[in-house]
């Protein structure tokens, strides 16, 4: 019998076992959750679920804390500044009605009013939240450009 990979997007691990894999409390990735940082999935009984998209997320998140002194506000600002309209078929005058074409206190997934593109989906199930977000791509993610490469630098 084949091995399947593991969906990057499959909520398998336990809070516990996040916290123990970041070296944090529970109660950290709770906070995060109430910032709407991250949306865990939560089963039937209630108990949340994080895939390695997850993970990654929350990873970046610590390293902004830790290495970079960027509280959860300021990590709220920053990814409030993801331009959700360009995952979401391009801006319209749907996004320019959305309260995330002009808020800039929370991403997207964590406002409560929403546009008409977001009134019926899930934001976990959303491309905008399934963005991979690597701390040392954030810039790319949000302006949409690519870094150079060293070969590329050389022929300027």
């Amino acid at each position: 019998m084949k091995e399947q990979p593991l969906d990057k997007h499959e909520p398998v691990f336990s809070i516990g076992v996040v916290a123990e894999k970041l070296g944090v409390a529970v109660q950290t990735i709770r906070l995060y959750e109430r910032e709407g940082l991250i949306i865990p999935y939560k089963t039937e009984s209630g108990q949340r679920r994080f895939s390695l998209h997850d993970l990654e997320r929350l990873s970046c998140i610590r390293q902004m804390i830790t290495e970079q002194g960027v509280n959860l506000q300021g990590i709220r600002r920053i990814m409030a500044l993801i331009p959700c309209w360009e995952f979401r078929g391009g801006l319209d005058d749907q996004c320019r009605k959305c309260p995330a074409y002009y808020e800039a206190s929370g991403p997207c997934w964590s406002l409560r009013d929403v546009g008409e593109k977001c009134l019926l989906e899930d934001c976990r199930d959303c491309t905008v939240y399934k963005i991979s977000l690597p701390c040392s791509k954030m810039k790319e993610v949000i302006y949409g450009h690519k870094q150079k490469t060293h070969s590329q630098n050389e022929r300027i």
